[in-house]
């Protein structure tokens, strides 16, 4: 196909108000169909007339006819059209039955989504979503992924929107055993997200140069290693909700000020529908995070 030379074209516009003219066979009613005036629809047909140096349309009685030149223009800018909007309602049904990917932190699904996505599917069953678990504070790559959810600040990702999810408190939990074992300074620590952990537990009034540390091979062994006592751990309250409420684990004598903050975590372009229509869901089944 050679390419088109633009500068040739018509206007969106002049082409639309003919093809509704031409089709309802009259100004008034193409202006309807298209909410905007009859005087609109007939001056972007005169433009249309203009640029081709033909006349399209006559009016007859109340209404408008076709001129020859109006009927040969006529066909081939339906058809264009209807195949324009063929091509677009093809995109969009696939994007709707495309599913959705999310990337999230290690247990947020488990502990929080998992137990209403049934409610979301009864409303909406056409739309699947599958998550990817992963650390914190792993970046998001919407090349493969349509949102994420991770902890942190709105700050700590400039280029995308952040929406705040979920706020509650950071804890420090063991299982019982090992709490009532030794103070929470003697106590060995699993802490995989390395630094970040650290300095929430120095801020909490730990001597993290005196500290043992355990590193078991990721952040999604470390709560039922907690729960066996290998160490204790740094959560927030909402992942360790359930093991609290069992007595598999207990919180220790430490606090910290500052709540964790799971945010939405999209790209600054418009979503996709069903992506939408989840997020809207997931906010309001979680209700506001009190930050």
């Amino acid at each position: 196909m050679s390419d088109i030379d633009w500068s040739e074209l018509p206007s969106l516009s002049s082409l639309r108000s003919f093809e509704a003219a031409a089709r309802l066979e009259g100004y008034s009613a193409a202006a309807r169909s298209l909410n905007v005036t009859p005087a609109a629809v007939a001056q972007q047909v005169r433009a249309l007339e203009d640029l081709v140096g033909a006349k399209l349309v006559r009016r007859e009685g109340r209404g408008i006819v076709l001129t020859e030149a109006g009927r040969q223009l006529s066909a081939p800018v339906r058809e264009a059209f209807a195949l324009l909007a063929s091509g677009v309602g093809d995109l969009r049904r696939a994007q709707v039955s495309r599913g959705i990917r999310a990337t999230t932190t290690t247990f947020i699904v488990d502990a929080v989504i998992l137990p209403k996505l049934s409610d979301f599917w009864r409303a909406h069953p056409d739309i699947q979503i599958a998550f990817v678990p992963g650390p914190c504070l792993v970046p998001v790559d919407f090349d493969g992924f349509d949102f994420g959810i991770r902890v942190g600040k709105p700050a700590d990702w400039p280029d995308f929107n952040c929406d705040p999810l979920i706020s509650c408190r950071k804890v420090f939990v063991a299982a019982p055993e090992l709490a009532a074992s030794a103070a929470p300074q003697d106590l060995p620590w699993i802490l995989s997200e390395g630094p970040h952990d650290l300095r929430f537990l120095a801020e909490a009034g730990v001597d993290v140069s005196r500290i043992e540390l355990r590193n078991i091979g990721g952040e999604i062994f470390e709560v039922e290693a907690a729960k066996r006592g290998v160490g204790a751990i740094l959560a927030t309250e909402v992942v360790v909700r359930q093991a609290l409420a069992d007595g598999a684990l207990v919180e220790l004598d430490l606090h910290h000020p500052e709540p964790s903050v799971y945010n939405v975590i999209t790209p600054k372009e418009p979503v996709r529908e069903p992506v939408r229509i989840f997020l809207d869901w997931l906010k309001e089944a979680l209700g506001a995070p009190q930050v």
